[in-house]
């Protein structure tokens, strides 16, 4: 679990994003995948096509634009999201919502310096 410091600088990291929705409540605003693959798309443009995710409030269509960003993008950075953490990210789960993103920060930055 992160502490309120981590979280504080992945929110500031999230704020550089321009997004479709602004990020007002982290946990239900990223539950459906939507924003993680805009945020996603702005990193590695090649590797997202934003038309494969579509907004949603059921939980079976959070959980499939999850998969599909875990299938089709996450994997490829060498993050792999099991079963019970896609469920848990769609359910809303703060916490899971704050790794997932930790883990993408990290990928970025690595990528940055790989750029250098």
């Amino acid at each position: 679990m992160l502490s309120k410091e981590e979280k504080s600088i992945i929110k500031q990291w999230l704020c550089q994003f321009q997004l479709s929705n602004p990020i007002r409540k982290v946990s239900r605003d990223l539950s459906d995948g939507v924003l993680v693959a805009e945020l996603l798309h702005q990193l590695f443009p090649r590797m997202v096509d934003l038309h494969n995710y579509t907004k949603g409030f059921a939980v079976a269509r959070k959980l499939d634009n999850w998969e599909t960003l875990n299938r089709k993008v996450l994997m490829k950075l060498g993050i792999f999201l099991t079963p019970d953490i896609i469920h848990s990210v769609a359910s809303g789960n703060q916490d899971t919502v704050f790794d997932i993103l930790l883990e993408i920060m990290i990928k970025a930055e690595q990528h940055d310096i790989q750029c250098l």
